[in-house]
């Protein structure tokens, strides 16, 4: 008897280790389906968490963002946002998705201390699409310009369809980044046009 209990607990171990070290952990998501048109998305978010819809100047893009909220405590500086961008009105050479990489690693490596991290492939909209992993330092507190400048690691995913450009973006302090990146890429994988 004592020997399959042992069993059993070392099974219970085992399976609550697994869970946490391989991004299975208790992030619950509920589900997103974006009122702007130009958004035209539905996708997964993490349950408890806030989002907002705002429209960019000459409706060039619309970007829905997510944050964590608890009434009454300051909220992480954490963030995940979607921006999608009409191709026919933003500045590129080429409407190609290297271009928009190009134009958004351009503007990345101006931040202090800015290091790319990781550039892979992945397939997000059922198209191709770029993932960049940057580094840099930026205030901690963005609206007060005497805050300390800390860590912070980003992840963006940037895909192209139809007419739009997408980009899907992770921001975190660095030390917490690990904390939802896999709640991020899940995300990336439910991501779909309405």
């Amino acid at each position: 008897m004592k020997l399959s209990l042992k069993k059993y607990y070392f099974l219970i171990l085992g399976a609550v280790l697994m869970m946490n070290t391989f991004g299975c952990s208790a992030i619950k998501f509920e589900k997103y389906s974006s009122k702007d048109p130009l958004i035209n998305i539905s996708m997964d978010y993490i349950a408890g968490w806030r989002y907002s819809e705002t429209r960019g100047a000459d409706t060039s893009y619309a970007q829905v963002l997510f944050f964590p909220f608890e009434e009454g405590k300051k909220s992480p500086r954490v963030l995940i946002d979607l921006t999608v961008k009409d191709i026919s009105k933003i500045k590129l050479e080429a409407p190609t998705l290297k271009a928009a990489e190009d134009g958004l690693l351009a503007k990345r490596m101006k931040l202090k201390d800015a290091k790319i991290l990781s550039i892979s492939k992945n397939k997000v909209l059922d198209a191709e699409a770029t993932v960049i992993e940057l580094s840099y330092l930026m205030l901690e507190n963005t609206l007060d310009v005497k805050s300390k400048l800390i860590p912070v690691k980003e992840k963006i995913i940037i895909s192209k369809k139809n007419n739009n450009f997408y980009f899907l973006r992770y921001e975190s302090p660095a030390q917490e980044f690990s904390k939802y990146d896999s709640a991020f890429m899940r995300i990336a994988r439910s991501m779909k046009i309405k």
